[in-house]
């Protein structure tokens, strides 16, 4: 593990990747390009837009807005899946915002994988199982993420898991990751639905 003395995990990789969180009311960006990071919290609120189609449009926009056009490789989260009766309607705009944040970095040429929330808690801490409490702490510890929400700190490190995936891809050492991490490497190149991505191996 490439450790430096603050003990802040700085792994060598010179790619630009992006990890969304999405949100309709705060989704968590954040870029990475080679050692610069940008971590923010893009916000909109049901006034902003004349209905519900326009608003997921808006925050499409809002994060078009954001991305190199030279990036390496996105990671988005996958669906949310509602386990109670009342979390039906917010998973409802939370599958319309995905699915048109999909369409279009499909067929503006983007590379993307959509990864299970299992796998992004797994890499920042260990385990599929995180509170988000616990994750904010990890990112804070591992790559020195002072995040607002759990939303950046999601986004964060979605971003490191994008990194670590097109480093491996590209010939990087798999050891300089911590097992579970790897592991998690392996899974997501293995079983998760990718995007204008060259045909991968682990």
């Amino acid at each position: 593990m490439n450790l430096e003395k603050d003990g802040i995990e700085r792994v060598p990789v010179t790619c630009t990747v992006v990890g969304l969180d999405l949100s309709l009311s705060s989704t968590g960006f954040c870029l990475l390009q080679g050692q610069e990071r940008t971590v923010t919290t893009i916000k909109t609120k049901p006034k902003d837009a004349e209905d519900c189609i326009a608003r997921v449009e808006l925050i499409c926009s809002m994060i078009l807005e954001r991305i190199p056009q030279e990036v390496s490789l996105i990671c988005i989260e996958d669906y949310f899946v509602p386990r109670k009766a009342n979390q039906v309607g917010a998973a409802i705009g939370l599958i319309e915002l995905g699915f048109i944040i999909r369409h279009k970095l499909k067929y503006l040429g983007y590379p993307f994988f959509v990864v299970h929330h299992g796998q992004i808690k797994k890499f920042a801490t260990g385990s599929g199982q995180s509170p988000k409490a616990i994750v904010i702490r990890e990112v804070w510890k591992r790559w020195g993420v002072d995040a607002d929400d759990d939303n950046q700190a999601d986004a964060t490190a979605m971003a490191y898991l994008a990194q670590a995936l097109w480093d491996v891809v590209n010939g990087g050492d798999e050891t300089r990751y911590y097992k579970y991490q790897s592991d998690t490497i392996r899974t997501v190149l293995r079983d998760r639905p990718r995007f204008n991505v060259e045909p991968l191996s682990s």
